[in-house]
């Protein structure tokens, strides 16, 4: 039996050919609203509450977190800290794509536990996935163990 390649045009070939000038054009139109498009997509499952385990904190609005305030984080075994604020950063000028348009610092108190300041820990949250947050002491005398973790 003699092995034989086809070289002519057939069938499966104009579909593979035509499939990807499809998913090529796709993206291409896809590229400029690429931002917009995640947008949307995080606000909808987010919204409907399926699926927010798939997304992080750390990708999230300055309104997301402002609606996860006085919930609370493990930071690793068994010290977890409650959200108690978020307080938008003033902005100015052109931000450029896949930046936050608002910067935000949030505010952690680890009430009776101690937190070690300017370390970088992995947060899991009771409703989202885990995500890294740098927590800095926040400095206010008035609540001296209260951590904050800026999102520019």
């Amino acid at each position: 039996m003699a092995n034989t390649t086809e070289k002519g045009l057939n069938r499966r070939k104009m579909m593979l050919v035509t499939g990807g000038a499809v998913a090529g054009a796709s993206a291409l139109v896809a590229a400029p609203y690429r931002e917009a498009i995640k947008s949307v997509a995080r606000k909808t499952m987010v919204n409907s509450g399926i699926g927010t385990r798939m997304l992080s904190l750390g990708e999230a609005t300055y309104e997301e977190w402002q609606a996860q305030v006085g919930t609370n984080f493990a930071l690793g075994g068994r010290t977890n800290v409650r959200l108690v604020g978020v307080r938008a950063l003033s902005t100015s000028g052109a931000k450029p794509s896949g930046v936050r348009t608002q910067g935000f610092a949030a505010f952690f108190d680890p009430g009776s536990e101690t937190v070690a300041p300017d370390l970088i820990y992995t947060a899991t949250h009771e409703t989202y996935g885990p995500t890294q947050l740098f927590l800095a002491a926040s400095g206010d005398r008035r609540t001296p163990g209260r951590m904050v973790a800026v999102f520019n």
